[in-house]
């Protein structure tokens, strides 16, 4: 996986990424398969015992097993946004790096693209986006899940907008509609200071509490609850649902947002929004030594900043004396 941040300044936006990108592979567990086998001679001789072949496959699970560095995570996407990506590295056998070359390419060819309002540009990379997956479901049986942090600072209004865009994880069957769409896109709550994504989501632990559990896991306590009382979907108020999931928030005590480290974060400089940003990816980066899991997050760390003077990169973004040489 890994890790990408944007922190919200008064004046500005820090924003930093990794560089590694792990591989996954499908692996049975030895004591898995044991206790597998253990159930099965509850009910059959040992050496009678038969395994059918979705049983095994079903033993199987996906888990990272290599990373290698020096992904480019982080990009300047105009004078004033950046963009940073976490998820996929590929789409339509394309690095998801080339892609947005390829529309920053298409952007310059353009005259009127500066004069556009942000929201028409994330909509255009929207489509844009879509469109490659859209092409790699008609190739692939699936795509999944790669997410696009597009952070954007007004110059003229001195204000910052985050933008969360998301590669929805797709069948091939899906697109048979028409009207289907891989991507969502939503503008992040100007409350949250900071906007971050990817693994081993320590970070946003520390800084949101269980709040992202909370919001994760209320669509489904709602559809179970109208499953289990049996509640006709055309006896539902129109819109019901997605009402009561936007109220969410509101259902919470104040203690729950009193533990959100974030809601306490006062406005901060552009200094303070870089020495934070570098902070959350280095929780990020040394916990993964206590885990049992290979590191995911790490490799060289590249991180810059949006003010008045527009987009610039600060750190990792220059070949350095090598570290081999005395």
């Amino acid at each position: 996986m890994t890790f990408i941040a944007t922190v919200i300044a008064k004046k500005g936006i820090a924003i930093i990424a990794d560089s590694l990108v792990t591989s996954m592979t499908n692996v049975m567990e030895y004591e898995k398969f044991i206790n597998f086998i253990k159930e099965k001679s509850k009910v059959t001789p040992f050496h009678e015992i038969k395994i059918e072949p979705i049983e095994l496959v079903d033993l199987f699970k996906k888990k990272p097993s290599h990373t290698k560095d020096f992904e480019e995570k982080l990009f300047k996407y105009d004078n004033f946004t950046a963009i940073t990506t976490a998820g996929s590295a590929s789409i339509n056998n394309k690095r998801i790096e080339y892609l947005i070359k390829d529309k920053i390419a298409e952007n310059n060819k353009n005259k009127n693209y500066n004069r556009k309002r942000f929201i028409t540009k994330i909509k255009e990379f929207c489509e844009f986006i879509n469109k490659e997956a859209i092409n790699h479901l008609n190739n692939y049986n699936d795509i999944g899940r790669t997410t696009f942090l597009i952070s954007h600072y007004n110059k003229s209004k001195d204000k910052s907008e985050v933008y969360k865009v998301d590669v929805v994880p797709s069948k091939k069957e899906d697109i048979k509609d028409d009207k289907f769409n891989c991507i969502t896109y939503k503008k992040m709550d100007e409350f949250y200071k900071v906007v971050c994504d990817g693994q081993n989501r320590i970070s946003e632990r520390i800084l949101f509490g269980e709040i992202d559990f909370f919001l994760d896991i209320t669509p489904k306590i709602v559809k179970k609850v109208i499953s289990d009382l049996k509640i006709k979907e055309e006896t539902i108020p129109m819109d019901y649902e997605k009402n009561f999931l936007s109220n969410a928030k509101s259902f919470l005590p104040k203690q729950f947002f009193d533990d959100m480290k974030v809601n306490k974060l006062a406005d901060l400089s552009l200094q303070q929004a870089v020495d934070l940003a570098t902070l959350l990816m280095k929780i990020e980066i040394d916990f993964q030594k206590y885990t049992e899991n290979i590191p995911t997050v790490g490799g060289v760390i590249k991180l810059a900043v949006i003010d008045q003077e527009g987009f610039r990169f600060i750190f990792g973004n220059e070949i350095v004396k090598p570290d081999n040489i005395s």
